[in-house]
């Protein structure tokens, strides 16, 4: 059966989140979590939810995904160490060079890919494949054709699929706004969210939240997600607290189980959602459905009633559904600058007749007839916190026992003990119960092997004697079986190792939509787009391109781009800026997956590193990368505008706080740059 996976911020939304449905869990630890904010799990946490995970038959995934620096990768080895000691049913990752780490030292923790890596092509999740990774989690673009399309090509490796919760307009891992705009990197963790913020259209003049996309709710589609045969459903959600965990996992655990949902929804909508959508399952080109929330981007709830009559501090209220006493309601209007403000307010029933309510506030509104009530939460709705006095996990360990005459030796420690013939067999069951008692030891037993040498065919072994020994053995073995080994750079040497040109230098209007080819110096530098949706189409634009120059220089920006580079070694390649290179294990990573790799910028977000690397990084100084890079078209989405007889190419100017921005349109597709790149 297909797998439910929710978000787990804290400790307590992991024991909620698998008490109401869900089959696993992912999280982040306190360091390499992009959800920085969130309250994220000590090594305490990991070993009290990896014991219940076990003993419950889930599973759990640890969050590495953001991306690391050359002085963070001892920390991150520290981390990978420590994690070893409890294991993982997956670590999701990012960073290049946090893959080649796990790959060369912790080959026993499962690769899972995470959305950050914008994996959407069938040549993206093969590249991983052949990285060694177990799953890969699509990214949110996808519609359910393409997704089957993969599949498909694909059936040896594991497919997770978002399908519930806030929509990125930018791509996972391609986002740069909250960078450029506030230094805030989303690739560490700390997104600032500018595609919840307003703009001003300079045509029209008005102010818009035009970056800020639906919530995501797949609802019934997940059953065509299980006929696809995907392996993994994902929830978004770990800022988010109990009561969304709760009733999202008992929501599609209905789904999943055939059982009616609708019961269900009114609390995953006043749990917390915005506008909701079902996000690019079923989006398909011109005239889909609009993806942008409007003028409000926030938690709006349920419809729960519309306004008959308001007065200074009261508000007569048909109501849709029923208003309990002490929900959380909200009602929206907008403010002077033509922006949605909410007056949010705790429902205080004077009154009810038939279907109407009388609720008093607590101050005036501009409220009117017709307006919509919208409940954000329901005061009847009360998950209770879980107990978190939760036993530890204990590194499963094998005990091996041999039986001598008048001796006993547990894994290599000898005991002397008085021993008799015993009458019947059973003597190898009465020390197992004994030595199955672990107590307060650091381990578990997962096997005891019990050999006997003695001279007694049954030996008899006192039980106090057994437990005595049991004790003194169990105090002295050391479970921690599994090696300290601190990292060590061990780096290769290129010896075609280039500096790059200024990145301004590959410029063009052309990107980031691509490929385009640009001369420098006699050198034909190709650059292939971060995101394509006709690959094949793209990589054979490529190849004609190639073909033309005598010295080419080919620039990845996807993860996808390995394997075209390894079928045609012909052509030098380097890692362009959207291939980031984080840190020398991520360089080192693409220097030993294919060949004739000459060169790479140093991930756009730094401006230093520290040798040794495989290769001399070129940092990227003047460019200046776009802020999104979204598949949501800009002029229908956010300027609700008819598809018919559009052009699909558009250029627009906006504006925030006195700074402007270039919004291009090309298929359907968006970019958001500094208006430098008009």
């Amino acid at each position: 059966m297909i797998e439910l996976a929710l978000p787990a911020g804290t400790l307590e939304n992991a024991i909620v989140a698998f008490e109401h449905g869900a089959d696993a869990v992912y999280f982040g630890l306190k360091d390499f979590s992009a959800r920085k904010n969130a309250g994220n799990f000590s090594f305490e946490d990991l070993s009290k939810i990896r014991r219940y995970s076990i003993e419950k038959k889930k599973k759990t995934y640890i969050t590495i995904n953001t991306l690391v620096d050359d002085k963070s990768l001892e920390k991150l080895y520290d981390t990978l160490e420590r994690i070893t000691e409890y294991g993982t049913d997956g670590i999701i990752c990012q960073d290049l060079g946090a893959i080649r780490l796990i790959r060369r030292d912790f080959s026993s923790l499962p690769l899972h890919a995470s959305t950050q890596l914008a994996v959407h092509t069938i040549d993206g999740v093969k590249a991983l494949e052949d990285l060694g990774f177990e799953r890969v989690v699509l990214s949110r673009e996808l519609n359910l054709k393409e997704i089957e399309k993969i599949r498909n090509a694909c059936p040896d490796i594991e497919l997770k699929v978002f399908i519930h919760g806030a929509m990125c307009y930018g791509f996972s891992g391609l986002c740069m706004a909250s960078f450029l705009k506030t230094g805030r990197s989303a690739n560490e963790g700390s997104c600032a969210q500018v595609c919840r913020t307003w703009f001003e259209d300079l045509k029209s003049k008005e102010k818009l939240y035009p970056f800020s996309l639906k919530d995501l709710e797949a609802g019934e589609l997940v059953k065509e997600l299980e006929r696809i045969k995907i392996d993994s459903l994902k929830i978004e959600g770990r800022l988010k607290g109990n009561e969304y965990v709760a009733a999202t996992a008992s929501y599609y655990r209905a789904i999943i189980d055939g059982e009616d949902p609708k019961p269900l929804h009114s609390a995953v909508k006043t749990s917390f959602q915005r506008i909701s959508s079902t996000g690019y399952f079923n989006y398909t080109g011109p005239g889909h459905e609009n993806l942008n929330t409007g003028l409000y981007t926030g938690h709006i709830g349920e419809e729960i009633g519309k306004v008959v009559q308001a007065k200074k501090k009261s508000i007569e209220v048909n109501e849709l559904k029923r208003i309990n006493q002490y929900d959380g309601l909200m009602l929206l209007s907008k403010n002077k600058n033509g922006l949605i403000a909410s007056y949010k307010f705790s429902a205080h029933i004077t009154r009810k007749e038939r279907e109407k309510a009388i609720l008093s506030l607590d101050e005036s509104t501009n409220a009117k007839p017709g307006d919509i009530l919208y409940r954000i939460s329901n005061s009847t709705l009360n998950i209770k916190s879980p107990s978190l006095a939760l036993a530890h996990y204990k590194t499963p360990l094998d005990i091996d026992i041999k039986i001598y005459d008048n001796k006993i030796v547990v894994n290599g420690e000898a005991y002397n003990i008085a021993m008799q013939k015993g009458e019947k067999d059973g003597y190898e069951d009465a020390i197992k119960r004994i030595f199955l008692q672990a107590g307060d030891a650091p381990f578990s037993p997962a096997t005891i092997k019990i050999e006997n040498k003695s001279s007694y065919e049954y030996p008899f072994l006192r039980p106090s004697d057994l437990k005595k020994i049991r004790r003194d053995a169990y105090e002295k073995i050391k479970p921690n079986h599994i090696p300290i080994k601190g990292y060590k750079i061990a780096i290769p040497k290129s010896k075609m190792s280039i500096t790059l040109p200024p990145r301004e230098k590959l410029e063009s209007d052309a990107f980031p939509f691509g490929p385009y080819a640009v001369d420098v110096d006699g050198i034909c530098y190709i650059i292939m787009p971060p995101v394509s949706y006709s690959e094949e189409e793209m990589l054979k634009s490529v190849l004609n391109e190639a073909k033309k120059h005598k010295k080419v220089r080919i620039g990845m920006n996807n993860i996808s781009n390995l394997r075209f580079a390894k079928e045609h070694p012909e052509y030098e390649y380097f890692a362009d800026v959207y291939l980031y290179m984080s840190n020398r294990e991520a360089a080192s990573l693409v220097f030993e997956s294919i060949p004739n790799f000459i060169g790479c910028y140093l991930w756009l977000e730094r401006k230093e590193y520290q040798k040794p690397w495989p290769i001399e990084p070129t940092i990227v100084d003047k460019f200046s990368p776009p802020l999104f890079i979204s598949r949501s078209c800009y002029r229908h989405d956010s300027l609700n505008l008819d598809c018919k007889g559009c052009s699909r190419e558009h250029r627009f100017e906006i504006e925030q706080n006195g700074k402007q921005y270039t919004v291009v349109v090309h298929n359907c597709q968006t970019a958001v740059s500094d208006v430098k790149h008009k």
